[in-house]
């Protein structure tokens, strides 16, 4: 079932115009994209019994002045995504998007993969790429 899960996800890659094979991450069930300044990394597993499928996109870091109103910011622009959600973890910024792997299809995933991409770019607070 894993594998099936794995082609699914190279189909979506294919979809996009990307070699999987060029795009694979280290270990089995990675994928690591990039749009602009943002990583889009996919992560394939087995876990208790469930296949899950992930889309994680690093933002930025939280700032070191005025967390908690940049937190509630976060948490009010969750409100507008569709799909997708904000996330925090070791002070760092995430877009996150987690589900059952066996119930997507390839059409499903690049969808998925194009709403990061999207988000990614749109997310103004995150300041720009340093040259």
């Amino acid at each position: 079932m894993l594998e099936t899960c794995y082609k699914t996800v190279d189909e979506a890659v294919a979809a996009l115009g990307l070699d999987a094979n060029d795009v694979r991450g280290e270990q089995p069930g990675q994928w690591n994209l990039k749009k602009g300044q943002f990583d889009i990394m996919v992560d394939v597993w087995e876990q208790e019994n469930q296949f899950l499928f992930q889309i994680v996109c690093p933002l930025c870091g939280l700032p070191a002045d005025g967390r908690e109103t940049f937190l509630l910011n976060l948490l009010q622009k969750n409100y507008g995504l569709s799909a997708m959600a904000y996330a925090v973890m070791d002070d760092v910024v995430f877009l996150k998007y987690t589900t059952e792997a066996t119930a997507l299809s390839s059409e499903q995933v690049v969808s998925l993969l194009t709403k990061a991409a999207f988000y990614a770019e749109k997310s103004e607070f995150v300041p720009p790429a340093e040259s």
